[in-house]
């Protein structure tokens, strides 16, 4: 499907598709997987909460958007 892969590039793949991680931006992931986890934190937390509200939701995205 006309996808371009270089030596040292890393490839995810399932079955919704691939993509391919250039070599020069690999050592990058862990940050990125950290950033991703930490905004994903207070979105994930309240949805799991009983108390849950459409509210409540939109201020852990609000607090998720803050997050650097």
């Amino acid at each position: 499907f006309g996808l371009e892969i270089d030596d040292g590039d890393l490839i995810h793949a399932d079955r919704h598709g691939a993509v391919v991680i250039p070599a020069n931006v690999a050592a990058k992931l862990p940050d990125a997987a950290r950033l991703c986890e930490r905004r994903e934190e207070p979105i994930l937390g309240i949805a799991r909460d009983p108390g849950f509200t459409v509210e409540k939701l939109k201020e852990a995205l609000a607090k998720a958007a803050e997050i650097h």
